[in-house]
Formats: structure tokens, sequence, C-alpha cells
């Protein structure tokens, strides 16, 4: 059914830094898409979590684009491959990856407005791209978000350092990775996995923990380029330059404890506000750190369809 309704196409692209990442399309079956949404994926997942999102898109007339980033899905090249990326220029890869995307997008649908959005990771990324990379996106959404305080920054970047100097960066520290996901684990009983702070649904656990491609842990180069990607972000946001216009979007879970329990999400849209932004709104559902994959994911469709409707031709 869903072929009748979608043209679902997956191909590979190649960034000015040589680097090669998958991508996955689905457009409506006929005519032009009302918009695009392109999406940045989070940590230890990969573009294909987002397949339900984008055939709902879809069918009410939107186009959805989700790449890979280094070292995860389909452009880590194998299951051995997923966690490891370039200690010295993973970050700017996945910079150079998502502006590579943005430009095929706009080459093929020049008259068609580009939604970005990102998740987690994905959405520091989505941020530092905006500030960096002179782009017009018709809006910025940012899911599953956080604060990092800047000390507690500094000090897990420090950590990551050490162990680079003491295993190599291409090394994945089993402490480091354990610690990192019972950091959020931690707020939840009965927790069978690592995982039950992904979503409260048992299945949308269950299946995450199931998938190959999603959880694993990863490279101290990895983690390295994680950390200072925040940092480079949080400098280029204090020095914003963006159209004050640009409509922006944030949600989360109540129950997230990746985003101190949707505190952070009402701090960077306070943050925003304070940069004179105009079009903000902010959303916090009940749920955990995947609203895309909560019991209630269909009403966040929803609600991200009629956010886009909404503004798709704000200026």
């Amino acid at each position: 059914m869903e072929a009748q309704i979608i043209k679902e196409q997956s191909f590979f692209l190649t960034s000015s830094s040589l680097e090669r990442f998958y991508v996955k399309s689905y457009l409506p079956s006929s005519g032009k898409p009302k918009g695009i949404l392109q999406i940045l994926h989070g940590m230890a997942e990969y573009g294909g979590r987002y397949h339900e999102l984008a055939v709902f898109l879809a069918q009410n007339g939107y186009g959805t684009f989700v790449a890979d980033h280094p070292g995860h899905g389909q452009t880590a090249g194998s299951i051995d491959r997923l966690g490891f990326i370039s200690n010295s220029r993973g970050w700017e890869m996945m910079l150079e990856n998502t502006r590579a995307l943005y430009t095929h997008i706009k080459k093929s649908q020049p008259e068609i407005p580009v939604f970005l959005m990102g998740h987690s990771m994905g959405s520091i990324l989505a941020r530092h791209f905006t500030a960096v990379y002179p782009v017009y996106i018709q809006g910025l959404i940012l899911s599953g978000t956080f604060d990092t305080p800047i000390f507690l920054l500094k000090l897990t970047h420090f950590v990551v350092r050490l162990q680079i100097l003491f295993q190599g960066s291409q090394k994945k520290s089993k402490w480091f990775n354990s610690f990192f996901y019972n950091t959020f684990n931690r707020h939840f009983k009965p927790r069978p996995t690592h995982f039950e702070w992904i979503s409260s649904d048992r299945q949308e656990a269950d299946q995450y923990v199931a998938d190959p491609y999603c959880g694993f842990e990863c490279s101290n180069a990895f983690f390295n380029n994680l950390f200072k990607g925040i940092r480079e972000m949080k400098k280029a946001h204090h020095n914003l330059k963006y159209r004050k216009t640009m409509p922006l979007l944030i949600f989360g879970g109540q129950d997230d404890p990746v985003g101190n329990f949707g505190k952070d999400a009402m701090k960077i849209h306070r943050e925003f506000f304070k940069q004179r932004f105009q079009n903000l709104k902010v959303k916090v559902f009940h749920g955990r750190h995947e609203m895309l994959h909560e019991t209630e994911k269909e009403k966040v469709f929803f609600f991200l369809l009629n956010w886009m409707e909404e503004h798709l031709h704000t200026r």
C-alpha cells in the first residue's frame, strides 16, 4: 500500500569532506511536495527509525530526506563499524554532510521550502549548522534537545581525552559507554535494559534494543567529537545572526532525562527569545526521550504537520 502512496528512494551522496553517506527520501507519489523535512537523527540510531513519520508526512503532501551520520546506519558500512568516526574531523563531517544533503534537496526541488529537524545529538548539529552556514531554511525543529552545563561538559570532555591518551581514539570504552547510558536509565524501574529512557512504550523500547543499528557502543573518538561539537555550537549560538523571523519549534518529553525532564526545552526556548526570535513555539509532551516512538506518537505526528502547515509561507 505504501508504494502506491509514496515514492521511496535510497542513494549515497558525497560531501566536500569526501565522506560518502547514505540517504533515504520519501516523496508524495503525485505532484510536488508542499514542503520538505530534512531530518538529522540522534546518537546510536539511524535514519530508518523515521520511516513511520516520513510515510505519514508523504501521505499528507510533504517530502522527507534523512541521512545516516558517519559511524551510523548504512553510512558505517557494516555492523562492526558502528560508533567509529574520525577523531580529527568527525563533527565537521557531520556538518558537511548536512550541507551536502540540503544542497541536493534545493537543487532537485528549488521552489520547495525545506524545514530542518534535529533529534537529540541531531538537534545540536542542527543548531550548529544553522549558525555557521548561511542557508535559508523554512523552519527549525529541535526534538529531544538538551543543554549541558559548561562545567559538566568540560569535565566529561576531559575524561574522554584522557581515555584517548591511554586507550587510543578508536577504542570503545565499555565503562564510559555504560556510564553514559546508565546516567539516563537510572531514573526508571524496572530497567531490564540500558534503554528504558528511550520510550515508555515497552514494545518500542524492546524494538530499539533488538535493532543492531541502535544503542551500540561508541568510540572514544565519537564522544570526543560529540563534546567538541556541543562546545562549538554553544560558541556559535552566542553570535547567532540568523534571520529572527525563522520559525522555531522545540519539543520533547516531560519524563526525558536527556532533556532534564522538559526543563532544557524551556531553557533553550528562553535563549532564543532573548536573541529576539519572533516565531517561537515550545511543547512538552507526556513521554520520554523519543516522542516519535512514544505511546501517543500519532498525536506528535499531527502536531508537527500542523506546525509546518502554519509556517509554510512564513518569511
